[in-house]
């Protein structure tokens, strides 16, 4: 608890630590909660441990058959990383997303039902053992849940077009009180009322095959004699990731790829910062002083160039849209600092992807707001 209220005084004071006796037991009841990790079909988790000398915190999300998703971050630091990645017989290679595209960084090793992930670290031109442990005593708990379909452009075709949808959402653990349970259901579905995950889950896979349905209707069938058409092949996926969990911060990434024809697909992740403690979705007003755009985006500028490796001399426009980067709303919050996150072609070309900068706390102090 200590820990906790002294990463929030960082933050300004804005947030506070657990503020009800039930919620702390309910933090104090899930030091003995452990996932298994090898025989669980689709879970989140949260794993502490170390990289060499260097302590880590892990979300880790199994999302889909054979596949694991999201974040990590070095204690000292508090930047989210974004991790992917898959398992091969007992093996499990996890990779992170970074600038560097010349050297892959990723997580090889073993995940068991102790709860435990460990094996070796690559990246830097170098390895270190790691051992990842359980660690849930100030996380929100979570489930996973996961579904998908397929429907044929040309049912008679064996090589038919394919419409391809799958979603994968997470959703508040059986053990969250009823008020709380509320909050996060209505932030995950947009509707308070929808309380089953399996519907709700299904829901964006129904509505792709059905469009999918009515738009091959209006197909022209004379140019796919084999069967085969990669205008027709649409894929849609979705899926939610947890960024940050340490109470009463809870950070949700919602992903979403669509492909419906044409030169590629179109991609984003969409952020939300949660207050467990307040119910409340927190947004830069809440955090900083008026006038807070124009400290930001100077911050924002070096955030890029540092992570991109761009010369002070070289304008920004060069490789961006835009000649500042301006703070908007894709925000995320964690122990050390905050983080605005763009969506392809928001500041930048389609090949840059999403941008995710972070800025944290010690350069902050002039604009955040005291409680």
């Amino acid at each position: 608890m200590k820990r906790v209220l002294l990463l929030l005084l960082l933050a300004g004071g804005l947030l506070p630590a657990c503020n009800s006796g039930k919620q702390e037991k309910a933090k104090s009841d899930s030091t003995s909660i452990v996932v298994p990790l090898a025989s669980t079909p689709y879970y989140y988790t949260q794993l502490k441990g170390a990289i060499g000398d260097r302590h880590i915190t892990m979300q880790l999300m199994k999302t889909a058959p054979n596949l694991y998703r999201g974040y990590y971050c070095y204690d000292s630091t508090g930047v989210p990383i974004s991790i992917w990645g898959s398992q091969d017989a007992d093996q499990v290679k996890i990779y992170e997303d970074n600038s560097n595209r010349e050297e892959e960084r990723f997580f090889g090793g073993t995940l068991n039902d102790d709860g435990v992930f460990k094996g070796v670290w690559h990246g830097d031109s170098t390895s270190y053992h790691f051992e990842l442990h359980t660690d849930l005593r100030k996380a929100q708990q979570l489930q996973v849940f996961y579904s998908a379909d397929s429907i044929r452009l040309l049912p008679s075709f064996a090589g038919s077009p394919l419409g391809v949808a799958s979603n994968s959402i997470i959703w508040p653990d059986s053990s969250t009180d009823s008020t709380l349970s509320a909050f996060l259901r209505r932030e995950i579905t947009g509707d308070v009322r929808i309380s089953d995950p399996q519907q709700f889950v299904r829901r964006a896979i129904d509505s792709f095959v059905t469009s999918y349905r009515i738009a091959a209707k209006d197909a022209d069938t004379s140019d796919i004699a084999d069967g085969q058409s990669a205008s027709w092949n649409w894929t849609t996926e979705s899926d939610m990731k947890v960024v940050w969990n340490t109470w009463p911060l809870l950070v949700i990434e919602k992903y979403a790829y669509d492909f419906t024809g044409g030169a590629h697909g179109n991609w984003g992740a969409t952020y939300q910062t949660l207050d467990l403690s307040k119910h409340k979705v927190l947004t830069p007003d809440d955090f900083f002083k008026p006038g807070y755009k124009d400290v930001l985006s100077p911050l924002l500028d070096k955030a890029f160039r540092k992570k991109f490796h761009i010369d002070e001399d070289e304008s920004l426009d060069q490789s961006l849209l835009v000649k500042t980067i301006v703070p908007n709303n894709n925000f995320i919050v964690t122990g050390k600092g905050v983080a605005f996150s763009y969506v392809p072609y928001e500041i930048g070309p389609y090949a840059l992807g999403q941008v995710t900068l972070f800025i944290p706390f010690t350069e902050l102090k002039s604009v955040m707001k005291k409680q």
